[in-house]
């Protein structure tokens, strides 16, 4: 989790994300409404709110609507995977490699009593 990451961890993550904020809308459909940059939750809620209305005014068509929860979905990245796609959208080897620094072997230490543990596997 990273609440447990260190400051310094979080600052970096902070600046990677605001880098990459820049081309998100360029990758991602234009139907993903959540966590992109002039991009906005109503704007789904809407199209819902239409397709509804146009079906209640067409009763004799059939539809069905699925909603899928992304909870926890950053906590089951495959990060081999994204760092295969990071390279084929044309991003940086640099940029790549400093994602996978961030997100993959990242460990924690804890002091109980005083006493330090052994390090805790965090991914």
């Amino acid at each position: 989790p990273i609440s447990l990451l260190n400051s310094d961890y979080k600052i970096f993550a902070s600046i990677l994300a605001e880098r990459l904020k820049r081309y998100l809308n360029n990758f991602i459909h234009p139907d993903q409404n959540v966590f992109l940059p002039k991009r906005q939750i109503r704007n789904n809620i809407r199209i819902i709110l239409d397709t509804l209305e146009y079906y209640e005014a067409h009763p004799e068509k059939q539809m069905a609507l699925i909603f899928l929860d992304a909870q926890k979905a950053f906590d089951n990245v495959n990060w081999r995977f994204m760092s295969l796609q990071l390279a084929q959208m044309g991003f940086g080897k640099k940029y790549t490699q400093a994602i996978e620094t961030i997100y993959q072997k990242q460990s924690a230490k804890v002091i109980i009593n005083g006493e330090l543990t052994e390090s805790i596997d965090i991914n």
